[in-house]
């Protein structure tokens, strides 16, 4: 009796195993030809947020152009990431439940449009007043994303400079998000981290004419930062197309797509 359910155990396993990778091969081939996965959103049950979070989720503009459905979606997603994600203060910065929802939801509108959103190496967000000096890059930084610690590192002072658009459309926020996007692309083979390398590899390959890399620099579109190396380069194109999409879309349409294909981002549409 023991070895019959035994080696049912191990029938109904490995053929689960299989039909698992022939469903990821299967979509790994529709992404090729329709640039997207077969869904993003599906959850057994989604989780509630609290009334007094909910209230300063009502003030998010990516979440007010949402449709009911979608909210809901939004929300299970501010939920989960809250619940997982461990905020520390530093340099006697009181972090409070305001502080906490303006950098989830940031997070969470960047990875909607994944069905992957929680990002393994993104475990810590750790907030300073101001500036502070890097341990990791010995230098004063307002920001970093370490893939060691698992963590997020924010002045808050310049992430609600551009939360708020006070920084000539640059997003500390969503620079160094992007980086912990990029990052988890690199060292995930999930659906939504395949989308996005693959595509930041076909970008860098258009990219390769020289033609096309100096209409983007005499355009003046992305600051000189972008222009460090190729991680810096993604990241300030994302804050152009999160912050200036219209703009973005009709200089350069075609990087435009590639970026709205790397986060399967397509709410401004």
């Amino acid at each position: 009796m023991f070895q019959t359910i035994l080696g049912v155990v191990l029938t109904v396993v490995i053929v689960s195993i299989c039909i698992y990778y022939v469903l990821r091969y299967l979509e790994s081939v529709y992404v090729k030809y329709k640039g997207k996965p077969y869904f993003i959103h599906w959850y057994w049950k989604c989780k509630k947020l609290p009334s007094h979070l909910q209230e300063l989720l009502n003030d998010n503009d990516f979440y007010n152009r949402l449709d009911s459905k979608r909210k809901r979606y939004f929300r299970h997603r501010i939920a989960m990431f809250l619940e997982s994600t461990q905020f520390v203060e530093r340099d006697g910065l009181v972090i409070n439940d305001f502080m906490r929802m303006q950098v989830t939801m940031m997070i969470i509108t960047l990875t909607f449009g994944m069905r992957h959103y929680q990002l393994d190496y993104l475990r810590t967000i750790i907030l300073y007043p101001s500036s502070f000096f890097s341990i990791l890059n010995q230098t004063e930084n307002i920001g970093e994303f370490n893939p060691r610690s698992r963590a997020l590192v924010l002045s808050w002072k310049d992430f609600q400079k551009g939360n708020l658009h006070q920084d000539k459309g640059k997003s500390l926020g969503i620079h160094e998000m992007t980086h912990a996007i990029h990052y988890n692309s690199i060292k995930n083979n999930n659906i939504s981290s395949e989308i996005f390398y693959d595509t930041f590899l076909m970008l860098e390959k258009y990219l390769g004419e020289s033609e096309i890399r100096k209409e983007i620099v005499d355009s003046k579109i992305l600051r000189d930062y972008a222009y460090t190396d190729k991680f810096e380069f993604i990241a300030v194109l994302v804050e152009v197309f999160i912050e200036s999409p219209e703009k973005l879309k009709q200089s350069f349409p075609e990087i435009y797509e590639y970026v709205a294909r790397m986060l399967n981002f397509r709410y401004f549409e």
